[in-house]
């Protein structure tokens, strides 16, 4: 593989490595704003229980937006990364990094079918990070 091509290739897997890291840094900070809001109602302060109630939703709110945001934007490398797959590898070197013979079939599908596949791809995970910021939440509101 040519040098340019290579770093190409570092360059796109460590964006989507990137993005997947945001990913957890988004929900992480989520996570540690409800605590802190479920602490604030703890003190002995007098605070607005609707304002803190808002608070905790707009926090899961713009936490899934952010998270949507960044699953959207994944396909892009991801179909570049599959590009440089299909161009400078043979079969057997792909099997040889661990593709199976599926993956290395789905990189010759029709492009809107490869599409596809990118942008369902990871929402399990997306929809457990979403989930945290929902759940958590759902039971800060409550023991407000």
């Amino acid at each position: 593989m040519p040098p340019h091509v290579e770093i190409v290739f570092k360059q796109l897997f460590e964006e989507l490595k990137s993005m997947k890291q945001q990913q957890w840094t988004i929900t992480n900070y989520g996570v540690l704003i409800l605590a802190a809001i479920y602490a604030v109602k703890q003190l002995p302060v007098s605070h607005g229980q609707s304002k803190l109630q808002l608070l905790a939703i707009m926090t899961a709110v713009f936490g899934s937006w952010f998270l949507l945001r960044i699953q959207y934007d994944m396909p892009g490398p991801r179909w570049r990364l599959d590009e440089v797959h299909k161009t400078y590898f043979t079969p057997d070197e792909l099997r040889g990094v661990g593709l199976t013979d599926k993956q290395i079939q789905n990189l010759h599908n029709k492009p809107w079918r490869r599409k596809l596949s990118y942008l369902s791809r990871g929402w399990e995970f997306t929809g457990s990070l979403m989930a945290v910021l929902w759940v958590g939440a759902i039971l800060v509101c409550l023991a407000l």
